[in-house]
């Protein structure tokens, strides 16, 4: 599958380097790299990355998209239009470089976003080592407004100790085949894991707690 390296890009274009050498690419994908103004460190620290990538990767699509972080939802729209056009492509995506605000302002669009195939990840600042987002939690609050009284029930139920469809049926009330129609949803969310198929038995994943911490809340 093609890929979309996205990347933020501020003054020191190593954080860029490092994620395109660390991922690779290959002649089908495409980079884009977003910048908050485009003022001349900014426009050298592209240059030198579009000149690493003529020398290593000729045929690679590179883009600079210049945002106006003071215009956040401008900045969102724009964002967000440039996603929709990489459709088909399995998005990579590194919030390291360049301001902090245009780091948040990607991060919102992906959470708008709401893709299922998505790379999230944050280079330390001292280059020691690479923290990768679930992506999952950037899915949280399409999945929190789908919940239905029933799930969460289920979800407390699993929460508790309950493990396996005749438990947490009988618990409910309901029949099994509403049970188990009921988990395969909530383990395409990644709220709960599949201990054994047969019979069916689920654990709680690590995203569970935060899910009924925000319910809850709310």
């Amino acid at each position: 599958m093609r890929t979309a390296l996205i990347l933020t890009l501020g003054f020191d274009e190593r954080f860029c380097y490092r994620a395109i050498l660390r991922h690779g690419v290959s002649e089908d994908d495409k980079i884009v790299l977003f910048s908050g103004r485009v003022v001349e460190r900014v426009r050298r620290a592209y240059e030198w990355i579009r000149t690493f990538l003529r020398a290593s990767y000729p045929n690679v699509e590179t883009r600079l998209v210049e945002l106006n972080v003071n215009d956040v939802i401008g900045s969102l729209e724009r964002v967000l239009r440039v996603i929709n056009e990489l459709k088909g492509y399995r998005l990579i995506v590194n919030l390291s470089g360049g301001m902090r605000v245009l780091s948040m302002i990607v991060l919102f669009a992906l959470i708008l976003a709401g893709i299922r195939d998505l790379m999230l990840e944050v280079e330390l600042e001292d280059f020691s080592g690479v923290v990768e987002i679930p992506n999952a939690l950037l899915l949280l609050p399409s999945v929190k407004a789908s919940m239905t009284e029933e799930k969460l029930a289920i979800l407390k139920l699993i929460a508790e100790g309950k493990d396996d469809v005749r438990s947490i049926a009988e618990s409910l009330g309901k029949d099994e085949s509403t049970v188990r129609r009921h988990l395969a949803a909530l383990e395409k969310h990644g709220l709960i894991k599949i201990e054994k198929r047969k019979p069916l038995k689920v654990r709680p994943s690590n995203l569970l707690s935060l899910m009924l911490l925000n319910l809850t809340h709310n």
